[in-house]
This record gives C-alpha cells, structure tokens and sequence, in this order.
C-alpha cells in the first residue's frame, strides 16, 4: 500500500512505509513537523499519502545531519506550501528582532548574561523597553533563543562546507573551522550559557544538549575514519567530547587574548593527536 489512490492509512502503515516508529511520528505531529492526521473519534486518526511524503522528507534530512529546528524551517513548519502574500509589515517586524538578537549576542559576550541589561540592548538598538517585549517575553527566553538561531546558522554552514568531504578528519577540521573562524558568536553564547549553570539549570541543560548534539556528529566522522584505517581504533564517544569540548574551551580561552592563536594552528594539534596514535600502533584499551 501506497496511499496511490488517497485511501487511509492507520498508524501502523505508516511506520510500515516509513520505517518510523510510532512515538516519533506522534513527536512530530505534536512539534508541527508533520501534518496532523484526520481525526474520526477520541482514539481513531487516519493519515494520507502526504504524510508519508512528508515523513520520508523528514528522515532523509535527519540523514543527512539536520537539527530539527533547521528541518522545522525547510519542511515550512507542516510540510505544507504556504501561498499567502508577503506581509511586509511582519518581514519588518522579523528584521528587528533579529537585530535585537545580534545584538542582545554581543552585550551578553561583553558583560556576561547577569550584568547585561535589558537596557543596554535596546540603547544599543535606540528603541523602547515596550518595543523589546514585543518580541521577547524575557531576557532568560531572549538568550534561549539566541542560543537556538546561532546553533542553526552554524550548523547550516557546516553542512554546506562538507558535504563534498570524503576524508573525514578533514570532514572534523571544516567543522571545527566553520564553529570557530565563522562563527566566533557561537562560542560567544557558549560562555554565556556556561556562566548561568548555578543559577538555572534549565540553561545548563540547554549548554549540554548543544555539546551532545555537536559530539553526536564528531562520533560519525571518527567512527568513520577508524573504519577506513586513517586513526586507531578508539573509544569515539569520549573521543568526540574531548574535542568537542576541548577544541571550543580552547578557542574561548585564546580568542583575541593570545597573537599566537590561529584556527589553524588548533586544527594541526587536533590532527597530529588523532594520527599519533595511528603511528605508535597503540590503541585505546576500551575497544578491545
């Protein structure tokens, strides 16, 4: 069955067709990733082809590497083509919040996320208190979703700049060049987050799901490269937080204070430490 003729499809068909299992298909639905179903009592729901469609464009992104917050973007919310006209009055309204969002970036950098003022944004922007809650309910909610908005365009970035990359340590060094030489703002809402840890720890949560979802992907280029013999074998999962961690405490502490730093300089010692043990023939104890 293949919804050829529009008929209804239960839930069951569905994960059948798209190899998605049931809580994740009801996670998507209640995340307006996909289309909701046609409903016909309290515990009857039916779907469509459109929804298969709609489910199979969603793994083939989650394949290739898409947060869901970025996929959420691509799929139009729904997964549904919009046909309104443009609304300029709201692209106007959407261009100023993203100018409160840049820069709300740099004054928590400067002055760190307890000292940083709601003032002291909107003075740098030269609009009203009233104007910034038009947009944003909180400082606390303004950062959450600065922290969201650098993560995608960082990761959108990344994925562009590799997805023609074989050879995956060169794969990890263009991650590692695009988090840090472009987006020097993401390791800006890093500190942030990491200076608010004591104090909620909603935001601490918020600090490690971005190092496990980074880490995530870090395992799949080292996994890779011992499979092709490049690195020995290793323990790739605490392997990725080491450099994920590592390399991004690293940067923090050196940007802009030492003449010396150079992403290239980091992506060499990343390298040489990988490889070295490829070279000693010694391999991590836990993989045997």
């Amino acid at each position: 069955m293949d919804g050829i003729h529009g008929e209804r499809l239960l839930m069951s068909d569905l994960e059948h067709m798209t190899g998605i299992g049931r809580s994740t298909i009801h996670y998507y639905i209640r995340k307006g990733l996909l289309s909701p179903p046609l409903r016909t009592g309290k515990t009857m729901a039916y779907y469509r082809d459109e929804h298969v469609r709609e489910l199979r464009k969603i793994r083939r992104l989650r394949e290739q590497g898409y947060p869901l917050s970025i996929i959420s973007k691509k799929t139009g919310g729904s997964g549904k083509q919009r046909s309104e006209p443009i609304d300029v009055k709201a692209a106007a309204r959407g261009g100023r919040r993203q100018q409160v969002m840049d820069t709300a970036v740099k004054v928590f950098a400067q002055k760190g996320y307890h000292r940083a003022r709601i003032s002291d944004i909107t003075g740098a922007l030269g609009i009203s208190h009233s104007t910034f809650y038009l947009y944003f309910p909180s400082k606390k909610q303004l950062l959450v979703e600065c922290v969201d908005e650098t993560l995608e365009s960082m990761f959108s970035d990344v994925i562009e700049e590799i997805k023609h990359e074989t050879n995956p340590i060169s794969r990890l060094r263009k991650r590692g060049e695009v988090a840090i030489e472009r987006h020097p703002e993401f390791i800006d809402v890093l500190s942030v987050l990491r200076s608010t840890m004591d104090d909620d720890p909603r935001l601490e949560d918020k600090r490690k799901e971005i190092y496990r979802y980074i880490a995530l992907h870090v395992k799949g280029d080292l996994d890779e490269a011992v499979k092709q013999g490049i690195i020995a074998p290793i323990d790739t999962e605490m392997a990725a937080y080491y450099l994920v961690i590592g390399l991004l405490e690293t940067a923090a502490l050196f940007m802009g204070t030492d003449e010396s730093f150079s992403v290239d300089r980091l992506m060499d010692s990343m390298e040489f430490f990988l490889l070295a043990s490829r070279r000693s023939g010694v391999a991590d104890p836990h993989t045997q």
